[in-house]
């Protein structure tokens, strides 16, 4: 993964950590992965967040800042195509607020 400035605040998406990353730190970045802290590198993929309203597998409404994404790929035509998928916070093992 190609190391980058974070230009903005953010969470590393790291399993296990979910620590703010802070604006002008190093951090590790891909499409797939998202942020990363340096050291968190290596560690097995988190859940990223969910930044836009959508509707889950399960038919659900899922609002935003609510659930978690999913990266989906798959070959389409002989074409590579990666799709983020939406889960509502029951699908994706959050805890729920009630």
């Amino acid at each position: 993964m190609p190391v980058i400035v974070a230009k903005k605040a953010g969470s590393c998406t790291a399993a296990g950590c979910g620590g703010r990353v802070l604006k002008g730190e190093y951090v590790e970045y891909s499409a797939a992965t998202g942020t990363r802290h340096l050291e968190c590198a290596g560690a097995d993929q988190g859940m990223r967040p969910n930044l836009k309203a959508g509707t889950c597998r399960c038919g659900a409404a899922a609002a935003p800042r609510e659930g978690s994404l999913v990266l989906k790929e798959t070959t389409r035509g002989g074409r590579f195509v990666k799709r983020w998928l939406v889960l509502c916070r029951r699908c994706s093992g959050l805890p729920t607020s009630s």
